[in-house]
């Protein structure tokens, strides 16, 4: 009970070839009984198996296999709300798992109904020239209180996807033959489910009754969960997967995977296809993310073809097609980089800042960086910039040495565990690396160990943190229980594992990152900053709260200069093209959610379509007229052998004007290559069209500026 993960694990893109187990009556209540007890008793908020958390329970039983509210009829849940609201409880505590057996069964009885509708709805034929709205996320609405309006929902629904694949170029056949597939399929699989399966939906709705991380995984899904913390190298994508609302959405890429080098795949985007090489690619929507998954993995250089809905689309039918070369994903490629800048002021000197990009806590990171900072302050740094943009988390210790090294000593995070003690974790080493300028980057993906150390940096006033509105709010601790450790006496071979919550992170001024984030310093225009994404919204989410502060000294190095720092970014931010594009996709993206429902007239959409078309060609044009950029970056990788380890150091103006935009026309127009591409040697941080990162080098340009006078840049 006492194994805590390393920060931000969470199941990956791995397909164990491993049977399902089958479990008895008798074997399932046991462990029933087994997850009933440990949450009620070691749950980090200690909230008893009661009511209230059969309400819940029941709540995420039923949206776990219905969340958009499409195949349940009102009369079903008023059924199952009166059987088992307020006895949910106390049943689980004795170990009776009837009710999933029954609530299991309704839904295939309704699954069937809906998929022979929609095998009726596809005998017919389609009229898109009716103006009529759908809205596809029904979550937030009622169940259809009969029969007949849940066919007319089914109608509509089944519209909204041929139109879909109207508005893709596909012929109306092929495209009802997908749509026959996918329910057809989806009724098969489901109606196959063991009762080890059943068992995990069951007491899996348990757990996120406590909060959105604790959970119960049946034999298979904890053999992928072990793999996953186990494997150094896996061959595939190099993304973290998870299923969300019937669909595969990204939760991670790992850095210098197929997905990472592509720059075509990113968190929150969600696969709609999957296919292999040249072939017919298969909907996976509603597809069990097993399975996905080894549809995703294959032979290392063979080509997967996915089709994905981008994050920040403003339509489920906005597309894009992605080709990735399976690949072995090393661990070298995951290492931290350094990249030094140079830029001319007005004056015509060069000034020159470095940026460090960690994609992950890993084993020994932190000496890594300091590496780092000895290069790019020996080549002239003045300042130094952490990106932690695209870090999700990883080993805890690391992330306290690394903040180590920017400060003397003392305490980096304070954590809480279920029997309400408290203890500070310290950085212990009075060395210091680097006492210069610092400036942190963060984003809405920056979570867990990332978030720890950008609230040291924060809380010290040792270094400027700039990004997001908010990183994640990742601020939890989960440890991963095998219940044979529980159940010795049951002679269950496998019982599976129990997830659960036993420590939550404060920050060492005595707030907790969970839920809330770090908010930074200095906020950025993003997208992301409007999109519905981070721990706050996840269902039965843990709030935020305070413990007493630790004892630290501020260095209060941001504060003097934070107002004027504001003042110029806002100016740049205002005038900057980049930034007014995003200013705009921001305000769509608003409208967007303000009315979820979506046109079936087709007339509008493809007016629409040609409208988001017309918008990334003019931005694509007017990006290509833009002056040739002065700036010049070098890079700094780590070159891991088995003898020794040093530092690549790669020279490279940064990109000509268009040439990203170019190159992308090019890879379009070109069948992709079988062969795996290896990433090129004179890879640069794209700061021409990373406005974040441009923005941010500007920002420790001034901060490095306003403060010469009273820091002394040098070593400890």
């Amino acid at each position: 009970m006492r194994r805590i993960l390393a920060l931000g694990t969470i199941i990956a893109l791995i397909q164990f070839s491993a049977a399902a187990v089958e479990f008895t009556k008798a074997e399932s209540e046991t462990i029933a009984r087994a997850v009933a007890g440990i949450l009620d008793m070691h749950h980090f908020t200690h909230k008893r198996l009661d009511d209230e958390i059969s309400k819940k329970h029941l709540g995420f039983m039923i949206d776990r296999l219905d969340y958009f509210h499409m195949f349940f009829l009102q009369s079903d849940v008023d059924e199952f709300r009166e059987s088992f609201d307020v006895r949910l409880d106390n049943m689980v505590r004795r170990g009776m798992v009837s009710p999933a057996n029954r609530i299991f069964e309704r839904y295939l009885k309704r699954l069937n109904e809906a998929t022979n509708h929609i095998d009726t709805l596809l005998k017919g034929e389609f009229d898109f020239t009716v103006k009529e709205r759908f809205q596809p996320d029904r979550h937030e609405l009622g169940w259809p209180k009969d029969e007949k309006e849940r066919d007319e929902l089914w109608r509509k629904r089944v519209k909204w996807e041929m139109l879909a694949g109207v508005l893709a170029g596909d012929k109306q056949e092929e495209i009802k033959e997908r749509i026959w597939k996918r329910y057809s399929r989806m009724s098969r699989d489901y109606g196959k489910f063991d009762s080890s399966e059943i068992l995990q939906l069951y007491l899996a709705a348990l757990g996120r009754a406590y909060d959105p991380h604790s959970t119960y995984m049946a034999p298979i899904t904890a053999q992928n969960f072990d793999i996953h913390n186990v494997s150094m190298q896996l061959t595939g994508i190099g993304a973290v997967l998870t299923e969300e609302d019937g669909y595969t959405k990204i939760v991670s890429v790992s850095p210098g995977g197929p997905a990472d080098r592509s720059k075509e795949v990113f968190p929150d985007d969600r696969i709609v296809r999957v296919g292999q090489g040249e072939e017919k690619p298969v909907d996976v929507r509603d597809m069990r993310l097993n399975d996905v998954v080894s549809m995703i993995r294959g032979p290392k250089d063979s080509e997967v073809v996915l089709t994905i809905i981008p994050a920040d689309a403003a339509d489920d039918a906005e597309r894009k097609i992605v080709r990735l070369i399976r690949d072995v994903i090393k661990i070298e490629a995951q290492l931290a980089r350094g990249y030094l800048v140079e830029m001319p002021n007005k004056g015509g000197e060069s000034l020159k800042y470095g940026v460090i990009d960690l994609p992950t806590f890993y084993d020994r990171c932190s000496d890594d960086i300091s590496g780092l900072i000895d290069r790019l302050e020996s080549a002239g740094a003045k300042g130094m910039i952490l990106d932690l943009r695209r870090n999700g988390g990883g080993l805890l210790a690391e992330a306290i040495k690394l903040a180590g090294l920017f400060i003397k000593d003392g305490p980096v995070v304070q954590v809480k565990d279920y029997q309400r003690e408290v203890m500070e974790l310290n950085d212990k080493d009075s060395k210091i690396a680097y006492d210069g300028p610092l400036l942190v980057m963060v984003s809405k993906h920056s979570a867990s160990a990332s978030e720890i150390v950008a609230a040291a940096m924060q809380d010290y006033g040792r270094g400027l943190v700039v990004g997001d509105k908010h990183t994640h709010g990742k601020g939890t601790v989960q440890t991963l229980l095998p219940l044979q450790q529980m159940l010795r006496r049951a002679d269950i071979a496998d019982p599976g594992k129990l997830k659960f919550t036993i420590q939550k992170f404060y920050r060492v001024a005595g707030h907790s990152t969970q839920k809330d984030g770090v908010i930074p310093d200095i906020i950025l225009p993003n997208v992301l900053n409007v999109l519905e994404s981070g721990e706050a919204y996840l269902p039965n989410v843990m709030e935020s709260d305070s413990i007493a502060r630790a004892e630290y000294e501020s260095l209060n190095r941001v504060t003097p200069y934070l107002e004027r720092l504001r003042v110029a970014v806002s100016k740049r931010v205002e005038s900057d093209q980049d930034f007014k594009y995003i200013r705009e996709d921001t305000d769509s993206a608003i409208k967007h959610q303000k009315d979820k429902t979506v046109s079936l007239n087709e007339a509008e959409r493809r007016a629409e379509k040609k409208r988001q078309k017309d918008k990334v060609e003019n931005r694509k044009k007017e990006r290509r007229a833009r002056p040739k950029s002065d700036i010049k970056v070098s890079m700094y990788k780590w070159k891991k052998t088995n003898d020794s380890e040093r530092i690549d150091v790669i020279t490279k103006p940064a990109p000509e004007r268009g040439d990203d935009e170019d190159q992308e026309k090019d890879k379009k127009d070109k069948k992709p290559e079988r062969k795996k591409k290896e990433e090129p040697e004179d890879y640069v941080p794209p700061i021409l069209k990373d406005p974040h990162l441009r923005e941010a080098v500007n920002v420790l340009a001034d901060y490095v500026n306003l403060s010469s006078e009273t820091w002394l840049v040098k070593k400890d």
